[in-house]
């Protein structure tokens, strides 16, 4: 059994412009940049035969969801464990504040040298965590009848993932592209 999976960050949002981090509990909507991106992302999945969306309940996910599955006539549903990290007490804040205020934390967060997965923001979800929460919603896509799956989701989820399956990532571009397949038991992972 093959199963092709085309896994996108959702579009700019302000947040992202100002370099505030969002997390799962900051809702707001893409600016008319991730619009754009979002747009551009259509060009990128033509072609693929995706025979589904499966989307983030957030809303700068799923719009971003909304304007490529509306040009590729394909149904979104919302899978609400696709949702961004839960980051804690780190939401809402400038990066460079998270990084003032949380400095350990936040030096290991990015430390991907020392595959410390276990490090979490206070209140927040560990990197263990955030895999476990993706990877669990891939295995029961694995189930379904489709064959070609979009997922629309959120850099530090998709990170993680990706991370948790062998491919590592460095700085994530809002509506990065990346071609997961699953087959014979098997898991690659390629960027678009």
């Amino acid at each position: 059994m093959r199963k092709d999976f085309y896994i996108f960050r959702h579009g700019e949002t302000d947040y992202n412009k100002e370099k505030r981090w969002q997390g799962c509990s900051i809702d707001v909507e893409l600016n008319e940049t991730g619009t754009k991106q979002a747009e551009q992302l259509i060009e990128k999945l033509a072609g693929k035969n995706l025979q589904i969306i499966y989307s983030s309940g957030l809303h700068r996910a799923l719009k971003t969801a909304k304007i490529v599955a509306a040009e590729l006539g394909v149904e979104v549903k919302i899978i609400t464990d696709l949702h961004e990290a839960n980051l804690g007490q780190a939401e809402g804040m400038f990066k460079a504040d998270v990084a003032q205020k949380f400095p350990e934390v936040y030096a290991q967060w990015y430390d991907d040298e020392k595959d410390n997965l276990d490090i979490t923001f206070p209140g927040g979800e560990s990197k263990r965590q955030i895999f476990n929460r993706m990877y669990h919603v891939l295995e029961s896509l694995l189930a379904t009848k489709e064959h070609v799956i979009g997922i629309a989701s959120h850099g530090a989820s998709i990170r993680y993932l990706l991370y948790g399956l062998g491919y590592r990532t460095g700085r994530m571009e809002n509506c990065a592209l990346f071609h997961v397949v699953y087959e014979d038991g098997q898991w690659s992972v390629t960027q678009l």
